[in-house]
């Protein structure tokens, strides 16, 4: 009877109706009737659907580019990737001012001035063009910042000032938030456009960790050690707090949604245990707050490790944020999607005088998933078994910076095999997460080559030597490894760290041992 119903309908018709299903119901269709296959394999749109949703990406606004161009236009980009093969290159000189971000796109720089140098970063497959600016920045003695091309917002924190009181000393932060094209005040802020916290005076060796959330700016105050480290979430277009809590276990953040906040540190949940804490902002208050003693939605506890193992750094990376689109000015035919996002979480743990790290992979579907299946009010601490073996890979031996950290974009990690800052002799390798992506490329016989190494259905596995019990974790994932080409100049292509963003890979070299892009002496980085 189906077949009969299309078979008297205009495919035009039959278009219409597939052009709303998602992605699993076109792979469906097409694999249960041999007329919707033929209409699907011959739609420019309806085979657009199906790309986006197995590359994580979602479609731009209206333009003049038609869906089948934006259909070629995907399928080049992810070729692209998918073979690290890219379309050409950039030298960018690197300045002396000691502060970075890569953010949308954007990659900025501070100068030695106290201003700050943007540069976007150009797309052969999106079209979008290179642009240079720079802002002059008199009136903030600039500590750190982050940015957000999306909302045209640019965060700056200024260096803490000694405010001296009848009573008490206080050190005062001041956000600053300005337009990221005009250095101006930025037109949704509060007035004035600028958020104030102050800090214990005992937090003498101060860092921050800054990010933005559509309407959210979080900001980790790190002391390390020598006071309580503080976590702060404003709406930054009302000024109101969110959250304010301390805790010296407190020791990374990141947002899983505008809503959660991913926390990590140790708790009282377990014994000789890390968490990963998930904090509803609808739950907390502007109060300050103790961490230690605060309402979190729920936790998700590491395996146990030795006592005598001490854990002495905790960094969670993951970019962009899980609602993030470009400026619509932009106007790109396509872009990152609102999917699941890979969080690299790295500990390091000191054993005796020697400290390793370990880094746990972990998509954010994996940890929704478990948020979501409690019940209203329902507060649960989920034991490893619950969510890790099955749900995230846990490796002792990843490569990344731990400065320049931008080594993460989407569901992308990208590394050496031979290890960064040490300077690698041209070899780069991109860890693939994205689950659809690797279900439909996977060769249907097992395949391995140099190029492209399949970790599906096997395990990573972590001896005792941390950890009390052996841990076995094996979410699928895809390296794609490539050896870079030689320079213009005939020698390889050596670097010290490696970074990407949506459209780019950047290899930087902090020593130019090996190749020159600025003056002699200086340092250089290459862009892909």
């Amino acid at each position: 009877m189906t077949g009969y119903i299309l078979d008297v309908l205009p495919v035009e018709l039959i278009i219409q109706i597939l052009a709303f299903v998602g992605y699993r119901d076109l792979v469906t269709c097409s694999q249960v009737c041999h007329l919707l296959h033929k209409v699907i394999e011959q739609n420019a749109l309806l085979q657009y659907t199906i790309e986006l949703a197995a590359s994580g990406m979602q479609n731009g606004p209206p333009s003049a580019i038609g869906h089948a161009n934006r259909l070629t236009a995907l399928r080049n980009s992810q070729a692209a990737w998918n073979t690290l093969q890219w379309t050409g290159t950039k030298d960018i000189r690197l300045l002396q001012g000691n502060l970075y971000e890569l953010c949308g796109g954007v990659f900025v720089q501070s100068n030695q001035l106290g201003g700050l140098e943007f540069r976007r970063l150009p797309s052969h497959f999106r079209s979008i063009d290179e642009h240079v600016w720079s802002l002059d920045l008199p009136d903030v003695n600039v500590r750190d910042f982050t940015l957000d091309p999306a909302q045209d917002l640019l965060v700056l924190i200024a260096r803490p000032l000694l405010r001296a009181g009848i009573r008490n000393a206080r050190m005062e932060i001041s956000i600053h938030l300005r337009s990221l094209t005009t250095g101006e005040e930025h037109p949704l802020a509060p007035k004035p456009p600028i958020l104030l916290h102050d800090l214990d005076l005992r937090a003498a060796s101060l860092s921050f960790m800054v990010q933005v959330h559509s309407d959210h700016i979080a900001v980790h105050f790190i002391s390390h050690g020598t006071a309580p480290s503080e976590l702060v979430v404003w709406n930054w277009k009302t000024g109101l707090i969110l959250l304010n809590t301390y805790s010296a276990n407190l020791m990374a953040f990141a947002f899983l949604t505008e809503r959660l906040i991913l926390v990590g540190g140790l708790g009282d949940v377990g014994i000789g245990q890390l968490c990963l804490f998930v904090v509803d902002l609808d739950s907390s208050n502007s109060e300050r707050t103790d961490f230690d003693v605060a309402d979190y939605r729920c936790a998700f506890l590491y395996p146990a490790y030795y006592p005598w193992v001490r854990p002495v750094n905790f960094l969670i990376r993951s970019d962009p944020s899980t609602n993030w689109s470009p400026h619509p000015s932009f106007q790109v035919p396509f872009s990152i999607g609102t999917g699941s996002r890979l969080y690299i979480v790295t500990i390091w743990f000191m054993q005796g005088e020697e400290i390793s790290p370990i880094d746990l992979f972990v998509l954010s579907s994996t940890l929704l998933d478990c948020v979501e299946s409690l019940a209203d009010g329902e507060r649960h601490v989920f034991e490893w078994f619950e969510w890790g073996p099955t749900g995230t890979r846990m490796i002792a031996r990843a490569s990344h910076s731990h400065t320049w950290v931008c080594y993460v974009y989407g569901a992308k990690f990208i590394t050496s095999p031979q290890g960064t800052r040490e300077g690698n002799p041209g070899m780069l390798e991109m860890w693939d997460f994205n689950q659809l992506g690797i279900r439909r490329d996977r060769p249907r016989e097992w395949s391995e080559s140099q190029d492209v190494q399949w970790h599906v259905g096997d395990t990573s596995t972590l001896s005792r030597r941390i950890f009390i019990d052996e841990v076995r974790t094996t979410l699928p994932y895809r390296i794609i490894r490539r050896a870079l080409p030689a320079s213009s100049k005939g020698m390889p292509i050596f670097f010290t760290e490696a970074m990407c963003s949506e459209d780019s890979l950047i290899l930087v070299d902090v020593s130019c041992h090996s190749f020159s892009v600025a003056p002699a002496g200086s340092r250089g980085a290459f862009v892909l």
